[in-house]
């Protein structure tokens, strides 16, 4: 589903990411973790081009989609993105918000759409917000809301950066219940979070990304029961 070859990323003289190599095959969840200032959600934001690599490939269902003539927009189709911060329109409903995107693409009719943001919101136990708007959201509920927007699109891989961050500790349950129940529907998703239980829970594989390069990959028993490399010995040893 997703190859990258040789990624690196340069910010002037400060390189984030030095060289990576990783596949996503579909339907695998791969979560990434790793301490601030890794180069996790550069190497997220890289896959779909929010952040333009400096040097290597990115390819995506077939397609290298780091060549300059792809249209990045039609692949930002089929990968969904799911930001710390919701990202959502707030002089938009929740309705509008789900259908904008589907309904300016041309990808449904508006009659579609809605019936698509409406079996969505029952999906995330959120029926009745249809009519309200941001501001009238808590945070759990806001950020169920953005993962329905980008479920809309039908992608074929779902991205998260870090979603479950900018949320009361309480609030974190809901959004990765939801997380969860997509991972066993099959969805192929990259998922960039410090909530070590969900690695364990639903990681597929587990990454640990520390100076712009990937330090460790496993299933999560072995990552988490039998890690091999000190530095991760040393993350986990602080954060579990």
């Amino acid at each position: 589903m997703i190859t990258v070859k040789n990624l690196h990323k340069k910010f002037g003289t400060l390189e984030v990411l030095k060289g990576i190599d990783y596949h996503v095959k579909q339907g695998e969840k791969i979560v990434v973790i790793g301490p601030s200032g890794s180069g996790k959600s550069t190497f997220l934001r890289c896959l779909n081009l929010l952040e333009t690599p400096s040097s290597g490939e990115i390819w995506f269902d077939g397609q290298l989609i780091t060549d300059p003539k792809t249209d990045i927009n039609k692949v930002r189709q089929h990968m969904g993105m799911v930001f710390q911060n919701f990202n959502l329109f707030n002089n938009l409903s929740i309705m509008d918000n789900i259908t904008l995107a589907p309904t300016k693409l041309k990808l449904m009719n508006e009659e579609e759409a809605k019936e698509t943001a409406l079996s969505l919101l029952k999906r995330v136990n959120l029926s009745d917000k249809a009519d309200a708007f941001p501001s009238q959201l808590s945070g759990g509920q806001k950020q169920r809301i953005a993962i329905v927007r980008s479920l809309a699109m039908n992608p074929k891989v779902l991205l998260f950066d870090e979603p479950t961050s900018a949320l009361d500790p309480e609030m974190v349950g809901e959004v990765l219940d939801v997380m969860k129940e997509l991972a066993d529907s099959g969805m192929t998703m990259v998922v960039v979070t410090h909530e070590m239980g969900f690695a364990r829970e639903v990681g597929s594989k587990v990454v640990f990304m520390d100076e712009g390069i990937i330090m460790e990959e496993n299933t999560p028993e072995e990552f988490f029961t039998n890690p091999k490399n000190p530095r991760l010995q040393d993350f986990l040893s602080k954060v579990l």
